[in-house]
């Protein structure tokens, strides 16, 4: 099975996805929120073996300071240099907002001149993956960032031993479907309550994925980065 997230366009790409999703000023976000969560989706694709551009790294280093300094505490010296870090990543997250908004302009005034004229068709093919009630698929990944972030602790007080591969998505599909069985309704942190290991974790949601893919089960988030609400089709 071949699921493909939604490729973003770099770092600071990311970053707007996070920071957008709060519906206010770039500069009035709570910052370290959105640096948890960026560094949570960065450590959860290495999780999954997925690869990560080295780009991303560097700004998860970046990321990773500014946070530190703010936990740390204040030294009057320290301080304009920490603001300074602050001030520059919103800066540098603004600046890309304007541009790509500019880019996203120019596009749609290219699919408007194309309506007027006359070109050989192509033929487009895409593996993203739309889920229903308008949620995307970096919006489910970004809520089991979430979920696996809060239970690593307790993963690794349970495990001391790696443990080999052991899990399969047909397996689980039939294991979610069976807990839809019994209860209409299940939140995705509901799903891996019972899970005893990261690779578990892995595959339900890999195989949550392709239920959702195949509109056995559909997708429902009240609020941004709120809790994800799965419902079985028809049921």
């Amino acid at each position: 099975m071949d699921i493909k997230f939604k490729d973003f366009e770099g770092p600071l790409d990311l970053l707007l996805h996070l920071v957008s999703k709060y519906e206010v000023d770039i500069y009035d976000v709570p910052l370290v929120e959105v640096i948890e969560q960026y560094l949570s989706y960065i450590a959860t694709l290495q999780a999954m073996k997925l690869e990560v551009a080295g780009e991303y790294m560097v700004m998860a280093s970046q990321l990773m300071l500014i946070k530190s300094r703010r936990l740390l505490p204040k030294l009057v010296e320290d301080t304009s240099y920490e603001d300074d870090l602050e001030v520059d990543l919103l800066n540098q997250i603004e600046e890309y907002k304007r541009f790509k908004a500019l880019g996203e302009e120019l596009a749609a005034q290219h699919d408007q001149r194309a309506k007027f004229y006359s070109k050989a068709k192509t033929e487009v093919l895409s593996e993203d993956m739309e889920l229903v009630h308008d949620k995307t698929v970096v919006d489910l990944f970004l809520a089991f960032s979430k979920v696996m972030s809060s239970r690593q602790s307790t993963l690794n007080d349970k495990h001391t031993t790696v443990e080999a591969d052991q899990y399969r998505i047909e397996d689980m599909m039939v294991y979610i479907e069976e807990r839809f069985d019994r209860k209409h309704q299940l939140t995705l942190s509901d799903l891996f309550s019972e899970s005893r290991s990261r690779a578990e974790m892995l595959t339900i949601f890999l195989a949550s994925l392709e239920l959702i893919k195949r509109h056995i089960l559909c997708v429902q988030q009240e609020d941004n980065f709120g809790e994800i609400i799965l419902t079985k089709e028809g049921a």
